[in-house]
């Protein structure tokens, strides 16, 4: 898979998963306690790996914009 395919499913997953994470902190008064600890906890970490992949996979461009030395003239 093209890496540009990867960054679109990744960055549709990782909406879908902040949606998620919205979802349930607004709902939580109605879902029970272990179903809530389920829901958000998995989709924490869920949004931390694809976070984390999110800045693999555009490591190039990070290091391009932000970690390029400075030109003294």
């Amino acid at each position: 898979m093209k890496k540009n395919t990867q960054l679109k499913v990744l960055n549709v997953l990782l909406g879908l998963l902040m949606i998620s994470q919205a979802l349930s902190g607004f709902f939580h008064d109605r879902l029970s306690e272990e179903n809530f600890e389920h829901i958000h906890i998995v989709g924490a970490v869920l949004i931390v790996s694809g976070v984390i992949l999110h800045l693999v996979l555009n490591w190039g461009w990070v290091r391009l914009n932000y970690l390029k030395k400075k030109r003294e003239g």
